[in-house]
């Protein structure tokens, strides 16, 4: 008979509570599903990660021991974020710090069905509450941080954070009258609005104390009387 994975004996070993901060936290929650035939001679197998803590915690770290498994796949639950990808030193973060039993993780691990012994085991190292770095309207890592410290998208980071009024950012953000991203056209329509328009009242002449309109009457009639000076003169000529 074929030997049955250690996961069952290596746990009990292995999981063992941590002290954090004179409070007590339990990882011997973790547990493993049955194989599953994947009909090639493969299979796969889920894990589960779950934590008994009489305090918060937003931070746990750990270290998986597997023989003859893959870690194919990590998906968190309950605000829990996975830190380092599939490496066998594992990491998650919580937004908010935790308390009570919950799942941190399922993990799902790939095998040969014909490998006698397998192990996914966990040994946790620490756990941990951080007080978590907030970011207000900044960009850390590639990453946007809008105007309440939450991760959000590079659109929402330039409607939250940058003020753009009747703007066109990178040639695929257009951003309104009000600061609101919207479409190319609704842009268009809506910053023609805010336009300056032709004033319905005739402008007043500025209050310089000049009036234009007598200094204009009177170059006329000094125009006119030129004028007839000069047919005079030349009437006169013509007659003698």
């Amino acid at each position: 008979m074929k030997k049955i994975f250690l996961i069952v004996s290596s746990f009990l070993v292995l999981f063992f509570p941590l002290m954090v901060d004179a409070a007590s936290v339990d990882f011997n929650g973790y547990y493993c599903d049955s194989k599953q035939d994947l009909g090639d001679g493969t299979f796969y197998m889920t894990c589960h990660i779950i934590v008994t803590s009489s305090s918060n915690i937003n931070t746990i770290k750990g270290t998986l021991l597997l023989k003859n498994v893959v870690l194919e796949s990590i998906k968190t639950s309950n605000g829990w974020t996975s830190n380092n990808g599939l490496s066998t030193s594992v990491s998650f973060t919580s937004s908010e710090g935790q308390s009570g039993t919950f799942t941190v993780a399922d993990l799902v691990f790939t095998g040969d069905l014909s490998d006698e012994e397998c192990e996914a085991s966990f040994m946790p190292d620490s756990a941990d509450y951080e007080e978590p770095d907030v970011y207000i309207c900044k960009i850390v890592d590639g990453v946007y941080y809008g105007e309440k410290g939450d991760k959000i998208t590079e659109e929402e980071y330039y409607e939250q954070c940058c003020n753009y009024i009747c703007t066109v950012v990178d040639n695929k953000y257009y951003f309104d009258s009000k600061g609101n991203s919207v479409t190319y056209d609704e842009m268009v329509n809506d910053c023609k609005e805010i336009a300056v328009e032709e004033p319905s009242e005739p402008i007043e002449n500025p209050k310089t104390g000049v009036n234009y309109g007598y200094i204009l009457i009177a170059l006329g009639i000094s125009t006119i009387i030129a004028i007839r000076i000069v047919i005079k003169k030349n009437t006169k000529i013509y007659k003698i």
